[in-house]
């Protein structure tokens, strides 16, 4: 019989090819990041690409002069001041890999 706990670790095994980490810090926030944190949550949605990316909203990455901040992991990519042409072009530029 298998544990509750083995069972979630195999649910969580596999892990998303590009997680894009959108800051909602009070600066960024005010700047448009939680917009752009739902935004870019909707496009991955709508591109039908939840199984290989992943949008994540994060506390404050103090760098609140140059918000809303956008980090894309793996590649350790930190994009600043990004508009929301900018956010819908990141995602549209993963789904074509």
């Amino acid at each position: 019989m298998r544990s509750l706990k083995q069972e979630t670790m195999k649910h969580f095994s596999r892990s998303p090819e590009c997680v894009f980490y959108v800051c909602c810090g009070s600066k960024c926030k005010k700047l448009g990041g939680k917009h752009l944190y739902k935004q870019m949550k909707g496009e991955v949605k709508h591109r039908h690409l939840k199984r290989h990316a992943q949008v994540i909203k994060t506390g404050c990455t103090d760098r609140c002069k140059m918000g809303p901040i956008v980090a894309v992991m793996p590649r350790n990519e930190w994009l600043l001041q990004v508009t929301e042409e900018m956010a819908v072009g990141l995602i549209h530029e993963y789904s074509k890999k």
